[in-house]
């Protein structure tokens, strides 16, 4: 018998070929191989790691991620694969809020009437097609505002450690805000006012928490380092939503003549730009 891999000899009693590592499968390929076959590789159910790793998240963060950075790959779902999970079911969410809540996602509570974003919402398919992607681009996003923030950390400010305490974070809250997200939606709750006034908030608090499991710092430091992020995520939040508006105007998802229109209509004073600034980015 030989590997169907790199095609080394083999014995029949092995299991792994000692050449390249790979599985040595004599099995049939059936349906249920396949389910476990998926469920071992992707899901880990049967060693309930999932469950595992949303558990600890919870309750001891800093160990999920610093284990993780050291090489600890068994006890918990690896980042590749949380973040997998968080993905797809932000898009099943996506999915289901759109297929059957159109309703839930009405966004003239926010005020701005002369707003064109807010009379022609066509811009925000560009977004949930895109979900995925923009998901992803903003995690190192993320991670960057973590190493400004810690700036002072300089044995433990590690670009990459930020890149994977980020990534677990916002994977955690994509996968345990999924069922709440769909209960609002029955509830007929507004999407984008729990967006607003729960989620934001949400993540604000939850990455502070588990900055604080992972760098075992007290509640006072870690106070002022949210603090701090806040300040600097607001200041570049500004310069990155201004960069979306020119790139959506050069597209032409935004018209740029009713951008003006609108601008001239606002209260005289108030920068219209300024002012949607502020409320897209809460």
């Amino acid at each position: 018998m030989e590997c169907k891999n790199c095609q080394k000899q083999l014995a029949p009693s092995d299991k792994f070929c000692g050449n390249c590592g790979a599985r040595i499968v004599d099995q049939q390929l059936t349906y249920r191989y396949l389910a476990n076959e998926m469920s071992e590789r992707f899901f880990n159910v049967e060693n309930n790691l999932i469950l595992r790793t949303i558990k600890d998240m919870f309750v001891r963060p800093g160990a999920v991620i610093d284990g993780y950075i050291h090489g600890v790959r068994k006890r918990h779902l690896g980042v590749a694969n949380y973040l997998a999970l968080a993905i797809t079911l932000s898009g099943l969410f996506l999915f289901i809020m759109q297929k059957f809540f159109q309703e839930n996602m009405d966004m003239a509570w926010m005020g701005q009437e002369d707003n064109p974003m807010l009379q022609d919402t066509s811009w925000l398919d560009f977004m949930y097609e895109y979900q995925s992607i923009m998901y992803l681009a903003f995690i190192p996003f993320y991670a960057l505002l973590a190493k400004l923030t810690f700036f002072n950390y300089r044995g433990r400010n590690n670009y990459l450690h930020h890149l994977i305490i980020a990534t677990y974070s916002q994977a955690h809250i994509s996968i345990v805000t999924f069922l709440p997200g769909i209960l609002i939606m029955l509830l007929g709750i507004n999407f984008f006012k729990y967006t607003y006034f729960f989620s934001f908030p949400l993540i604000i608090v939850y990455s502070a928490y588990v900055y604080k499991s992972f760098y075992q710092i007290s509640l006072g430091k870690i106070i002022g380092k949210t603090l701090l992020f806040i300040v600097i995520t607001s200041i570049l939040y500004v310069g990155l939503w201004i960069g979306i508006y020119i790139i959506l105007m050069l597209t032409g998802v935004i018209d740029f003549q009713e951008m003006m229109e609108a601008q001239k209509a606002a209260q005289e004073g108030t920068s219209y730009i300024a002012s949607s600034v502020i409320n897209w980015t809460s």
